[in-house]
């Protein structure tokens, strides 16, 4: 069966000590006196409607906060007074979400595999006028459950019997306003970590992955958007409550009450507008360190680019006096060419210089076989064309190959 975890002041001493309870016995059979603050998670409403029915029908929960636009919202607040069914004991009623996004390195929760954790933190108060005040508290860390267990148990009592609500919303967001301060540290942490990077000397020679840069930005803008919806929660829970007009006992619109709880969390508002504009300061300074990192690499790839045209340039000049020697060599070769293919036409066997011994008159023969010579040549010429040709169509359909290859793997 499900059961809460309870907070209870301790018959006697008056002490809190931590009990468990039944959940839907204890729905069913709300307590009399004294303080309780129940924690509980969202998933045991959810298997058992049972207890979501109990909740709104005997501790003034309101019954829209079940749907899916309550449950996914970033944060809400609001409040009720009314009668029981006797028309004469007073219940006030104050329900409120939180949401806050903690990075790795915060409190000591499970992150998941991603490196954060949403905290979908929910509560509502239930206030019965001369009897019980109880707060529960939905999906809460357990760092939150024990600081609130040690911030309840150094409250002075006679703010738990003046204003019981007020008391409990303050030490409620009390608490939350540690884990925003801690969620938004550990950002700025992180931050730190890369501009620490940024000051050594091997960072123009680091890779600068911008895709981490700008996931850690969304969860900065996360921060952002959360801190200052709970400002507007806060804001909501004290709207009504400022002091100067308190609705505490002993309290006039022209004379504030000593030691009202309201009073504190109005600084705990402060302190939460603050928390957001150390927020927004980390978004900037994250979209500077991104553009920074952006021009460095656009300079190093620009110096880059510069020395490969310098290498290019030389290697350009040496292609070029190269090509100058080749056209020297190829005019020599022409030059020479001519003569020497007479030369060894002329050279050859079938071609004999013949001597008259009687006349001593010198004359040229040539063979009858001469006609081997072009039977030979034209053919092999033929075959070495052929064969040159063969190889320029192979190289120039590798190159074609090469070069859809690159184009396909370039995106």
């Amino acid at each position: 069966m499900a059961s809460f975890t309870v907070v209870r002041q301790a018959k006697g001493n008056g002490e809190y000590e931590q009990i468990s309870a039944q959940a839907e016995e204890y729905l069913r059979n709300p307590p009399q006196q004294g303080v309780h603050v129940v924690f509980a998670e969202w998933n045991m409403f959810d298997r058992h409607s049972s207890l979501r029915d109990l909740l709104c029908s005997n501790w003034a929960y309101p019954p829209m906060l079940w749907t899916e636009t309550c449950r996914k919202a970033n944060g809400y607040a609001g409040s009720a007074r009314h009668l029981q069914d006797d028309n004469k004991t007073v219940v006030d009623s104050s329900w409120f979400q939180f949401l806050i996004k903690q990075m790795g390195g915060g409190v000591n929760a499970s992150q998941n595999k991603d490196g954060y954790q949403w905290y979908e933190m929910g509560f509502h108060i239930y206030v019965r006028h001369g009897g019980v005040a109880v707060a529960f508290c939905f999906e809460t860390p357990s760092i939150f459950q024990n600081n609130l267990r040690q911030a309840l148990s150094a409250t002075v009592r006679t703010k738990l019997l003046t204003d019981p609500m007020a008391a409990l919303q303050c030490l409620i967001i009390g608490e939350v306003v540690k884990l925003y301060d801690v969620s938004i540290w550990t950002l700025r942490n992180q931050i730190r970590d890369i501009e620490k990077r940024r000051s050594g000397p091997e960072h123009v020679a680091l890779a600068v992955d911008f895709a981490q840069l700008h996931d850690l930005a969304r969860h900065i803008i996360h921060a952002c958007e959360i801190v200052a919806v709970a400002v507007d929660t806060v804001t909501t829970l004290t709207a009504n409550h400022r002091m100067s007009v308190c609705g505490c006992p002993d309290a006039t619109p022209t004379q504030v009450k000593p030691n009202c709880p309201h009073n504190e969390m109005v600084f705990w508002l402060g302190l939460l507008q603050n928390l957001g504009r150390r927020a927004q300061s980390l978004k900037e300074r994250l979209s500077n360190e991104i553009n920074l990192g952006y021009n460095v690499v656009v300079q190093r790839d620009t110096r880059e680019t510069v020395e490969i045209s310098k290498l290019t340039a030389v290697t350009t000049s040496a292609a070029r006096r190269d090509s100058a020697s080749m056209k020297t060599i190829s005019v020599v070769t022409l030059a020479f060419l001519p003569a020497t293919f007479v030369c060894t036409i002329f050279s050859m066997s079938f071609f004999t210089l013949n001597v008259n011994e009687e006349t001593g008159q010198k004359h040229w023969l040539i063979s009858d076989r001469f006609w081997i010579y072009w039977v030979i040549t034209v053919p092999l010429t033929i075959l070495t064309l052929v064969c040159w040709s063969y190889g320029q169509r192979k190289e120039k359909k590798s190159s074609s190959s090469g070069e859809t290859s690159w184009k396909y793997l370039g995106p």
